[in-house]
């Protein structure tokens, strides 16, 4: 019974083996899909549902550019994003290659750089139905063969194999991906690769060109032969279900990712059995500390750290003994100053976690807490019911930390490589505002503030700038998340992002805060938590009233937006209907901070 169990819990979870549900808390936002593809895409739209079961899908069929005569069934701006799913015979057509020699490699790095110009046609042609609008765009990669047609002995990364060939196509999917506002590859051939390519893929049967997951077509056809063949599917034991719900969880994923939907910016990690391998006040520095799981839990730790999550520590052990033990323990794989903050002691863990969260600014349902033991697990969630925490199951940890879209980022900025600096630094400057007066305290700061606009995507602030609006909870007017399409539009229509940057002489803290205006009206005001309490939102107000005529802004209340919904009232505003407006009568209450526009 036990083995059946495990069997149907390792079915129902299979497709998303790549992407990791457990830290996931709400629903996918999912609620409308345009799928534009090949007749394979038609075998894929039907399953979207069951991973985003709120959304709709529509699809339109796409073999070759110029002659489609379906229109977009609704305005580009109806829907969540497109996927788009190219045919790879329209690109490298079943002719292309056949009648070239094999003596030489240089008729077919010719013939790739004519495909190539296919893919782009072919590529632009199924981008044509929401041109212009910034609609979020996935495009899937083709399905690589699975062995090199020109025999296993002879070169692998030969234009004449082609799976070579394939790969650099995908290669330039993804170069044009990259240079595309809004544009993202979903990774079909790694996919496929995870599931296993002879679970799925029929090149074994139809030209390689055709790129396409098995099934049973052929056996329709060839019912009247004088020995019927077996179906496909009856001979070999295909996974084309779960490689489909595969690609529909990626997308969700990415989805999730780049709206920062569930987002963990914190990860708390006990040391004992959960950084390494026993107790080492009591089993010492063994042979196996760090073997196996360690090692992997350490090389995740970096990555994290170095896509801006933020590390922390709280173990039950004596702080000195850590200290000195820690090189001989780790060999220089991770620092115990990679860990923005430390609360290695015997006070109780949710006391230790409480301070950790006062330090960081950050709310409960933002962080993941780590522990083998599970009472101390279920002690943290008693006290943060919205905290999240693994260590139950071990193996998994490491998959969940890397693959998890709550622990992704759509982009590195220079804010995410300097973040546990940051944090380090605030700890400090909380430590020198505990030695003074508040105002003594922030006239010692120096805190300076420099006032940036962008008007358009390409700026290169932008996705610093879109990161904050769509993370930010707690200093978030209104608590609206923002696409990249109706940022576009937004810019479109006049509106701008008014970002600054702030320092002071503790640290620079680089891009902060973003003041949505559309025109004199400020329609959001959102501010990273590492700030609060500097008299930064003060000056920035009273800078844009004097230098981009603000009027008025907007407070919608949210669940979580408590420290900044009294913001116009302390600055000298007024309620009028359902606005905010000022006069200009500002209070005085920001002198200490230096602010001008870049």
């Amino acid at each position: 019974m036990l083995e059946s169990n495990a069997s149907v819990r390792k079915s129902a979870q299979e497709h998303s083996f790549r992407t990791p549900t457990e830290l996931a808390v709400s629903e996918s936002e999912v609620k409308r899909i345009l799928v534009i593809g090949s007749c394979a895409s038609q075998g894929i739209y039907h399953h979207a549902h069951r991973v985003l079961p709120k959304a709709e899908v529509e699809h339109i069929l796409y073999n070759f550019p110029g002659v489609a005569d379906s229109n977009l069934p609704r305005p580009a701006s109806d829907y969540d994003f497109q996927f788009i799913y190219l045919p790879l015979r329209t690109v490298v057509p079943e002719t292309m290659l056949a009648n070239l020699s094999h003596e030489s490699e240089e008729p077919f790095i010719a013939k790739f750089e004519e495909a190539r110009s296919r893919l782009i046609q072919t590529l632009n042609g199924a981008l044509q139905y929401t041109e212009n609008s910034g609609l979020l765009t996935f495009i899937s990669e083709f399905l690589s063969p699975q062995q090199s047609l020109i025999g296993r002995l002879l070169p692998r990364h030969d234009y004449r194999n082609p799976t070579f060939f394939v790969e650099q196509l995908n290669k330039v999917l993804h170069q044009i991906a990259g240079e595309r506002a809004n544009t993202h590859i979903v990774q079909t051939d790694a996919i496929a690769s995870t599931f296993g390519k002879k679970f799925i893929q029929e090149d074994f049967v139809w030209p390689w060109s055709h790129a396409s997951y098995a099934n049973d077509w052929d056996s329709i056809h060839d019912t009247k032969r004088i020995a019927v063949p077996t179906k496909l599917s009856d001979l070999y034991p295909f996974n084309t279900q779960d490689f489909i719900l595969a690609i529909w969880s990626e997308i969700d994923a990415m989805y999730r990712t780049i709206r920062q939907q569930d987002s963990v910016k914190l990860v708390i990690v006990d040391l004992d059995d959960t950084v390494w391998r026993g107790v080492v006040a009591e089993d010492g520095i063994h042979p196996y500390i760090l073997e196996g799981w360690p090692l992997g839990i350490i090389e995740t730790l970096n990555y994290l750290k170095q896509r801006g999550i933020i590390l922390a520590i709280v173990s039950k052990n004596e702080e000195a003994t850590i200290t000195e033990l820690w090189p001989n323990i780790l060999g220089g794989r991770i620092a115990l100053d990679d860990f923005a903050i430390r609360k290695i002691n015997w006070r109780p863990k949710v006391e230790n976690i409480q301070e950790i969260l006062t330090y960081t600014n950050l709310l409960p349902k933002n962080v993941l807490f780590i522990d083998d033991n599970p009472v101390e697990r279920q002690s943290v969630r008693a006290a943060f019911p919205t905290l999240r925490t693994l260590g139950e199951e071990l193996y998994s940890i490491r998959r969940i930390l890397l693959w998890a879209p709550e622990l992704q980022v759509p982009y590195i900025s220079k804010e995410s490589a300097r973040r546990t600096q940051m944090i380090q630094d605030q700890v400090k400057r909380e430590s020198a505002r505990s030695e003074m007066s508040r105002d003594d305290f922030l006239a010692s700061l120096g805190v300076k503030v420099v006032v940036r606009e962008i008007t358009e995507t390409s700026n290169g602030s932008f996705p610093r700038a879109f990161e904050l609006i769509n993370k930010s909870n707690q200093f978030n007017a209104t608590g609206k998340r923002w696409s990249t399409e109706e940022c576009s539009r937004a810019f479109a229509n006049g509106w701008k992002f008014s970002t600054f940057e702030v320092q002071d002489n503790y640290s620079s803290y680089g891009l902060v805060g973003v003041a949505i205006l559309n025109g004199p009206h400020l329609e959001q005001f959102v501010m990273s938590c590492r700030v609060v309490g500097l008299g930064v939102e003060n000056a920035v107000l009273r800078f844009l009233y004097d230098h981009a005529g603000l009027k008025s802004g907007t407070i919608i209340e949210t669940e979580a937006n408590l420290i900044v919904r009294d913001l116009f009232q302390k600055c000298g505003f007024y309620h009028d209907g359902a606005k905010w407006v000022t006069d200009g009568d500002f209070p005085e209450v920001h002198t200490h901070v230096s602010i001008g526009a870049a």
